[in-house]
């Protein structure tokens, strides 16, 4: 998927993008125009269908 895709999937931009995802607007910027991260596309099509995006849990140290 492509960042265009992803923002006209979900009817956004860049900084709401990152928003939905709850990651910086810095993050999504520096993704590939062409091809966005694996983890990031099946987050960004769970949006789009009404559901809540899988998050990464961090494991404490």
């Amino acid at each position: 998927m492509t960042k265009q895709e992803a923002y006209e999937l979900l009817s956004c931009n860049g900084s709401e993008l990152a928003e939905k995802l709850g990651i910086t607007p810095a993050a999504v910027y520096q993704w590939d125009d062409d091809e966005i991260p694996v983890g990031r596309v099946y987050q960004i099509k769970d949006l789009a269908n009404g559901k809540e995006p899988l998050q990464v849990k961090k494991q404490a140290a």
